[in-house]
């Protein structure tokens, strides 16, 4: 089988080398490549099997497991009691489980604007009727349902409750029993093994933008891509593995694409999930110090701040942000570096902000705008604790990413596992196919693990649709063919 792969302006971004979409350095002594792995289950027999959780294992790329230790701010800025805190957050993923068994359920019966907030506010208000919560809880609970934002990319109240249960596989360890991991150190290893055979047998295509694909019965071979620099190449099959933002802005750049096919891409929402890398000169934060080599089991994990009554002029706008500490990765991949992850309206006004700052101007902006948060963290001194430096990413600002995350599920959706297999089918008849996290199976969909196991799928797809009526020989394909990814 001949395979092209056609990466559209990856030099430009990634130096020429096969990196991913994903920054992946943070100053000249700390190389780290932040990549989320949400729970991911292959298929609907729930056997936990996440292969990129297995191609970390193969490759020895370690993994971190979070523990549940937590600082909590309320909207004042006050550091919440630990007990109140934890209180607090069992009752928020309760609430997220009690949500998701609702959508399963009863989602066909729930109208489409209502969002996973107002399931929150309805049930704090029963709570507090009833007397199983107080006012403080109830406030304490709405304020941290927020963090679901930094789950899919966009507000709470954006969420459908109709389709929740398509987000079921985030945060897996809260749901079901599998892993939720991080990779502390970087991607290198498992980038180079999935790269392998590419690189090896396929023809890459750097710094080209594919402009069409058009199914034509009469060429040389059933499917002719067009590409910005005006070459037509014609291929047996192509899959499409664009981002679905990227497919929302561009969908004529698909002849002929099918009336259902589209309607779905418009369909899907598009999430805008932003991370923010702040290194300091110490984990000041901590209670005690930890050392680089030493292992210390209560170090701070997450941090949240819920959304502030005041605004100033470098935070316009009452926005709730949380963050993960690497000083929690065991040694020696432990770093006094914060991880915020930001989404919806605040990542927008991010990106857009320093889409055209460099060097320390950039980071002023950043310093600014984060150290209304970072300075209430206990231990926080002006002197001693200015920042080093700064890495945001700008997905938003990016036309190849789709100017965003990934998909997720809004108000207003009517048909969205309808949506999801209308794209996942594709158009087989024309030879054409789409991959990537938006056609995942139902429990990977937003996942860089359901993205991976959709393009195994299609690959298989294309294989028996060219293998013979009778069985095949070896598993081989009879024929020669060329396929575009």
């Amino acid at each position: 089988m001949e395979r092209t792969k056609l990466l559209a302006d990856c030099p430009k971004r990634f130096n020429g080398t096969v990196r991913g979409r994903h920054w992946s350095e943070l100053g000249a002594q700390v190389q780290l490549l932040i990549f989320d792995i949400p729970c991911f289950e292959a298929d609907k027999a729930s056997t936990g099997y996440n292969p990129i959780i297995e191609l970390a294992k193969e490759t020895g790329t370690p993994l971190h497991r979070w523990k549940e230790s937590t600082l909590m701010f309320d909207s004042e800025g006050h550091l919440v009691g630990t007990a109140e805190a934890n209180k607090a957050l069992k009752r928020v993923w309760e609430i997220l489980e009690t949500a998701s068994e609702y959508s399963k359920n009863y989602g066909d019966k729930a109208d489409s604007s209502t969002s996973l907030y107002r399931f929150y506010q309805d049930w704090c208000n029963w709570a507090i009727q009833s007397g199983d919560i107080d006012q403080r809880e109830a406030e304490l609970v709405l304020g941290m349902s927020q963090m679901w934002g930094a789950y899919v990319g966009d507000r709470v109240e954006r969420q459908s409750l109709k389709f929740f249960y398509l987000e079921d596989c985030i945060e897996g360890g809260k749901h079901i029993n599998c892993d939720d991991c991080f990779i502390p150190t970087n991607y290198q290893k498992i980038v180079a093994k999935i790269s392998a055979v590419p690189l090896a047998q396929a023809t890459m295509l750097f710094d080209t933008t594919m402009v069409s694909v058009e199914a034509r019965p009469d060429g040389p071979r059933p499917v002719c891509v067009t590409t910005s620099d005006g070459n037509m190449q014609y291929f047996d099959d192509v899959v499409v593995t664009t981002p679905l933002g990227w497919l929302k802005q561009h969908k004529e750049s698909i002849s002929q694409l099918e009336p259902r096919i589209a309607s779905a891409i418009d369909s899907i929402s598009f999430g805008r999930l932003e991370k923010v890398l702040i290194e300091f000169p110490s984990a000041f934060w901590e209670s005690e110090p930890i050392s680089l080599e030493s292992d210390f089991n209560d170090a701070v994990s997450f941090v949240h701040w819920l959304s502030p009554i005041r605004t100033s002029q470098t935070v316009p706008r009452k926005w709730r942000l949380e963050c993960v500490s690497f000083n929690a990765f065991h040694a020696p991949y432990r770093r006094s570096i914060l991880l915020f992850y930001t989404f919806g309206e605040c990542s927008t006004f991010i990106t857009s902000s320093i889409r055209k700052l460099d060097g320390k101007v950039r980071d002023q902006w950043l310093q600014e705008f984060f150290e209304p948060y970072y300075s209430l963290l206990p231990g926080y001194t002006e002197n001693t604790c200015a920042p080093l430096r700064f890495l945001a990413t700008e997905w938003c600002n990016d036309e190849y990413a789709g100017n965003g995350s990934y998909s997720n599920f809004q108000v207003g959706m009517s048909d969205a596992a309808r949506d999801v297999e209308a794209i996942r089918h594709g158009m087989p008849e024309q030879h054409i196919y789409f991959a990537g996290e938006h056609t995942a199976p139902f429990d990977g969909l937003g996942t860089v693990a359901g993205a991976y196991t959709s393009g195994e799928k299609i690959g298989k797809r294309i294989i028996e649709s060219w293998q013979p009526s009778g069985p095949a020989i070896d598993g081989c394909v009879p024929e020669k063919r060329s396929t575009l990814c």
